[in-house]
């Protein structure tokens, strides 16, 4: 058990007790970042390289990511449109300053065991090998030098079998116990500033044990397209640095047979659509950005196996359908169509069903509880589709624990906490004094490591596997939702400018289909309206001949009556008498009528055929009147 894997892993489960992980230990250099930079906006991937030129420390972009998004919690740190920006006064953590009396401490250290040296005829030559001379002795005793600072006990003796610089190192931190307090407290700062830097860069996994070697790594059609460059630099980018920490930790890097087919119909489509105004999707936009012609998609559609085979990504064949490890394709597009949208590839679908099912296949049946021992998963950038996949996954014990998909973002942050940053492009000195001004750990927690330290020794078997079991094993809980729901992309410049103009088209196309919506809504009233007003003009037209044909009926039948009334007048007025007493009394009534009528045409003009006409109006309006009345028509429309 090295000392290293010790001190780290000890200060890790004290972390992890108080309810952190790993990814606390960056949060105050990005801090720091923020409030000497300020950066507008604030993207992953310049503070990426802020803490890298001001730190020294290599850190992926995705991880900055979820590090700004805990910030973001507590600190005036606001998104807005895919991006963050800094919205109030951020608490300094105030680095500089105290790497700066941390440096002092260090460097009064260095001096002094550059002088004991002379003293005792082994002489240093310069800083850089006192540097090297105390990490010599540190590596090996810097739990004991620990233990002598919050307990008092004495320095343990170093045997003269070791390095004489150990030996050396040795004899100069019991002298300064013993005879220089002030300069042993800065010894001490030294000592805390080296454990701090293991914990934080953990030399422990340099040579990270293999964990992914029994694993394939399925890569699906979107997540090659930006491998490919197809999609820009930036995600061309994020996809090597993924594909070069998993075979770093043993993985393979794959891809099934009809996934292979996929991406040739892919960039065949683009390649079809390169000119149409309407041609849409990332591969022609960056088609378009890049001057790409049409010919070189279709000559790169032509080359996917020599590709494959540059990129060393095996194309395995998709495996057949087994009755015993199949899913219900049905119900898993059902939950497919409820995560992702595939309106303008309806086809990708289909491949993405199958690409689960051959996971399914590949797994046979097993239930791993880590994604270590899961045999085969299928990586992807669609986060849609790896809920859909978890989601449906609940149903299953071998999937239930580890989804058969997960996001490229997830699968980054998961295999970079099993393998440590890059060695700082610091001076060591450097390094520990802003370890020391970073991590500080007050004395109760030091107590607390110390006793963790203790209780790892008295375990015995501990190894660097255990500290890479325990350094991303909150994060995998908490951060990253069981491995497949993921977290969006950092952001670069570049994809501000697509986030904003997605953004923009969006609302372009939300107000152009509002405006439509509204266009078709008025011209639906509008039909309606006529609809209606040709209905309550055809009810009226069906009344007013209704009534005509009653009015005309009456009319002639009084037309009628009074010609015979008057034919009868004119029979008597020319002596024609009955005997009848009625029959007489009718001649005389017509007769008087004939006689009434003769004097009114003379004066006024009047006839039959124009009493007729104007009886029949009459009718005609007082049957209108009924009718509409009765069904509740507005007569003075009419």
């Amino acid at each position: 058990m090295s000392t290293a894997t010790l001190t780290s892993l000890a200060m890790l489960k004290v972390i992890v007790d108080q309810g952190g992980d790993y990814l606390d230990y960056l949060r105050p250099f990005i801090l720091q970042v923020l409030v000497d930079h300020r950066p507008d906006p604030v993207t992953a991937a310049v503070v990426r390289q802020h803490v890298l030129t001001d730190f020294g420390l290599e850190i992926p972009e995705r991880v900055a990511q979820i590090v700004l998004k805990r910030l973001a919690r507590k600190h005036p740190l606001t998104k807005k449109t895919g991006v963050y920006r800094i919205a109030g006064r951020l608490p300094d953590p105030e680095i500089a300053a105290r790497k700066a009396r941390a440096s002092r401490h260090i460097q009064a250290v260095i001096s002094g065991l550059i002088e004991f040296s002379r003293e005792g005829g082994k002489t240093l030559s310069d800083s850089a090998e006192a540097v090297e001379a105390l990490c010599a002795f540190l590596r090996e005793f810097d739990i004991p030098c620990l233990k002598t600072y919050l307990r008092g006990t004495a320095i343990p003796p170093v045997s003269h079998k070791k390095r004489i610089n150990v030996v050396l190192v040795s004899q100069y931190a019991f002298h300064l116990q013993q005879n220089d307090p002030e300069r042993f407290h800065s010894f001490q700062v030294l000592v805390q500033g080296h454990m701090l830097a293991n914990a934080l860069l953990c030399p422990d996994l340099v040579n990270a044990p293999q964990s992914y070697k029994d694993l394939v790594f399925f890569l699906d059609t979107p997540l090659l397209i930006r491998w490919f460059g197809l999609e820009g630099q930036f995600r061309k980018d994020a996809v090597e640095e993924l594909v070069r920490l998993l075979r770093r930790l043993g993985g393979t890097v794959a891809v099934f047979a009809h996934t292979r087919n996929e991406i040739r119909g892919v960039i065949q489509g683009a390649a079809k659509h390169l000119k149409d105004p309407d041609g849409r999707g990332g591969v022609v936009m960056e088609a378009r950005r890049q001057h790409t012609s049409r010919s070189d998609l279709i000559l790169l559609a032509e080359q996917i196996e020599e590709k494959l085979d540059n990129l060393q990504v095996e194309v395995r064949p998709s495996p057949p359908y087994m009755a015993e490890f199949q899913i219900d394709e049905t119900v898993f597009a059902n939950v497919l169509d409820d995560e992702v949208p595939y309106h303008y590839n309806p086809r990708a679908r289909d491949y993405d069903i199958n690409s689960v099912r051959c996971v399914y296949v590949l797994r046979k049946g097993k239930a791993p509880l880590s994604l270590e021992r899961a045999a085969a998963v299928l990586v992807t950038s669609n986060a849609g589709f790896a809920r859909a996949a978890f989601r449906y996954g609940e149903r299953y014990d071998e999937s239930r624990e580890v989804s058969p998909v997960i996001t490229d973002f997830s699968l980054s942050n998961m295999a970079w906490l099993k393998a440590p940053m890059g060695a700082p492009s610091l001076p060591i000195a450097e390094v520990l004094a802003f370890s020391y001004a970073a991590l500080e750990l007050p004395k109760p927690m030091l107590e607390k490591f110390l006793a963790e330290t203790e209780k790892l020794e008295k375990k015995g078997r501990i190894s660097a596997r255990d500290h890479q079991l325990l350094r991303g094993s909150a994060l995998a809980q908490e951060e990253l939702m069981r491995l497949t729901l993921g977290e969006e992309e950092a952001l670069t410049e570049q994809t501000i400018i697509e986030t904003l103009t997605r953004v923009t088209n969006e609302i372009k196309k939300e107000e152009s289909e509002k405006y439509q919506a509204e266009r078709a809504a008025h011209r639906r009233t509008q039909e309606e309206l006529i609809a209606e007003r040709t209905a309550y003009r055809q009810i009226r037209e069906r009344m007013y001949w209704r009534c005509s044909r009653r009015a005309t009926r009456y009319s002639r039948i009084i037309a009628i009556f009074v010609s015979v009334v008057l034919v009868v007048g004119i029979l008597f007025a020319i002596g024609v008498t009955s005997k009848n007493q009625i029959l007489g009394w009718v001649l005389t009534v017509a007769f008087s009528a004939a006689t009434i009528a003769g004097i009114v045409n003379v004066l006024f003009g009047f006839t039959v055929r124009q009493m007729q006409e104007k009886l029949q109006r009459k009718i005609l309006l007082c049957q209108l009147m009924r009718e509409a009345a009765a069904s509740g028509l507005d007569l003075g429309e009419m």
